[in-house]
């Protein structure tokens, strides 16, 4: 329920009350009582806002934080320092959905999503879902990378059971690091990453192999790599 008269202009008003020289102690009770639920009213609406925030920033399926959260999550690691970008694509998820249902198919994406939050924390990373069956995420870059992903696409892949089904997806990884480069952002990250995801697809079924961890280009190299060559 709103307060009873604009909010603006009960403030105004209790403000000159107390603002009296004159003002009797019951007059200034009269004000407060009138000031309190007004605050409750509106501290109550603040607290819907939070929770309706908190809901945008975050996947209902999988927990993870969605691509505008991420995204600010993602640049602080990358302004702390040496850092990689992870772009994860789910491989043979459709047919998942397509055979056992959208459930079975939510299933796999919310372990995934556990799965992915877990590795993030232990490596001190931010993870992320984009979208369908594609996920981010931020590493501070360190020794033993390679290694770590590796580790990354063992936990992804494991089978999932939901009722009485095993439920297996593959997992094509690509990565950027972004130490020591002329554009370190993160779009420049995610677009060197995209591509080196992309590689692993194409050179192992479901995503078997991971892509190679490289370094991003420098913006014109970038650009190149990325522009579709036109047919001779």
């Amino acid at each position: 329920m709103q307060p009873a008269i604009p909010t603006g202009a009960l403030l105004d008003r209790v403000r000159a009350d107390l603002g009296r020289p004159d003002a009797s102690t019951q007059q200034l009770r009269s004000a407060l009582a009138e000031v309190v639920p007004a605050a409750e009213e509106l501290l109550a609406q603040v607290a819907a806002l939070q929770g309706q925030l908190a809901q945008a920033r975050t996947c209902p399926v999988t927990g993870l934080p969605t691509r505008s959260a991420w995204t600010v999550q993602a640049q602080a690691v990358l302004e702390a320092g040496p850092a990689a970008v992870l772009l994860v694509d789910l491989d043979a998820f459709k047919p998942v959905n397509d055979r056992f249902g959208h459930a079975a198919g939510d299933a796999v994406l919310a372990a995934v999503g556990v799965r992915l939050a877990e590795w993030a924390v232990a490596e001190g990373a931010t993870a992320g879902r984009l979208g369908g069956d594609e996920f981010a995420v931020a590493v501070p870059d360190a020794p033993g990378l390679a290694a770590r992903v590796t580790r990354l696409r063992t936990l992804l892949t494991a089978p999932v059971a939901h009722r009485d089904l095993s439920l297996s997806v593959g997992a094509s990884i690509g990565t950027a690091r972004t130490a020591g480069l002329d554009d370190p952002g993160l779009s420049a990250a995610l677009a060197r990453a995209d591509a080196e995801m992309y590689q692993a697809k194409g050179r192992g079924r479901r995503g078997r192999r991971l892509a190679r961890i490289m370094p991003l280009r420098t913006s014109a190299l970038l650009t190149r790599a990325l522009t579709p060559r036109k047919a001779a």
